[in-house]
């Protein structure tokens, strides 16, 4: 137990990175550690009684096994140091995602070498991360997602990233670590069932504001937050998803012209901050999916009445981030 503390201790002041590298980054011979596994040092004790015990009984044949072991053991050391060395690593934008939903991060592996990289272990330094094990041919790239749950809205950093490899032999533990400069917006949890969409100040009524669920006037994108009810299993059916193919939802027409406020002002004071944020992002997409104008006020910040994707991340955002630097009540 004292020695794996030490050996924490000693990475979080020596050997990881402090702070968030930006761009690409390329693992040179000062970012690649490589230590003995347990089986290393299960070996090692194998050479060391292998040589005491050639020695006591002056055995030739020992002493040409010993050295066999011990070269097989250092030619090993290159192999496992070389197959991390001089890899290139870059991020990409992940997509927002809802609180408690899994966020992707997108991470791009090169390899500029003619040299093919087996069994590299890849995955969030985080103890209950899952690693994905990759194999990497020669001059090739491979892009792959890291998921972690999102625990807190507002933005996820992406979290430390650790790469290791024990190839050949599994004498050997080559490692790396890497702490990209990537985040992504996580939006509070739509309320599961939300009051009806507040009446509008246009004069609209409430009923003509959430008739638009009834009457089907085509399919487009899927959105995030769409109910599952909404989807449509007939094009997606058609649909290759594994081959990039997108999800289809039905869209709803009859609420067309009608316009809305979302106020936080005006939500439940009964409510708490999280409660309240929760439902004004169902509110977001009920009313984006009632294509609907809508605009949001949120303390000092007000968004005007429009509609579209961008309309409605630019509210989410704002909820989102609502509260997180200053306390609002």
């Amino acid at each position: 137990m004292l020695i794996k503390q030490l050996t924490q201790r000693f990475k979080q002041l020596v050997l990881l990175e402090k702070t968030a590298e930006p761009g690409e980054v390329i693992l040179k011979q000062r970012r690649v550690f490589t230590l003995p596994g347990r089986a290393g040092v299960v070996f090692g004790l194998m050479l060391i009684l292998l040589f005491l015990t050639s020695t006591n009984y002056n055995l030739n044949l020992g002493f040409g096994m010993t050295y066999l072991l011990a070269g097989l053991a250092v030619v090993n050391t290159l192999f496992t140091f070389r197959n991390l060395a001089y890899l290139r690593l870059n991020t990409g934008q992940g997509e927002a995602v809802f609180l408690g939903e899994v966020a992707e991060f997108p991470i791009r592996i090169q390899n500029t070498q003619n040299l093919a990289r087996y069994a590299i272990h890849i995955g969030f330094l985080q103890s209950s991360a899952i690693e994905q094990i990759i194999d990497l041919p020669p001059n090739q790239i491979i892009n792959l997602k890291l998921r972690t749950i999102a625990t807190q809205r507002g933005y996820l950093t992406c979290p430390r990233i650790r790469l290791q490899t024990w190839f050949p032999l599994g004498l050997l533990r080559a490692w790396s670590t890497w702490l990209p400069d990537a985040k992504i917006i996580v939006y509070p949890t739509p309320e599961e069932t939300p009051p009806p969409l507040p009446s509008s100040n246009e004069g609209q009524s409430e009923t003509s504001q959430n008739s638009g669920n009834e009457d089907f006037s085509g399919v487009r994108s899927y959105q995030l937050g769409d109910p599952l009810k909404h989807l449509s299993w007939k094009h997606i059916a058609r649909v290759d998803l594994d081959m990039g193919g997108k999800l289809v939802s039905k869209q709803f027409a009859g609420a067309n012209g009608g316009k809305v406020i979302l106020d936080f002002a005006a939500t439940a004071s009964l409510l708490n901050l999280e409660q309240r944020l929760s439902r004004l992002s169902a509110w977001v997409l009920a009313a984006e999916r009632a294509q609907m104008q809508y605009g949001l006020r949120l303390g000092g910040l007000e968004i005007e009445e429009n509609q579209g994707e961008s309309h409605r991340n630019a509210c989410l955002t704002a909820l989102a981030l609502f509260g997180l630097d200053e306390q609002h009540v």
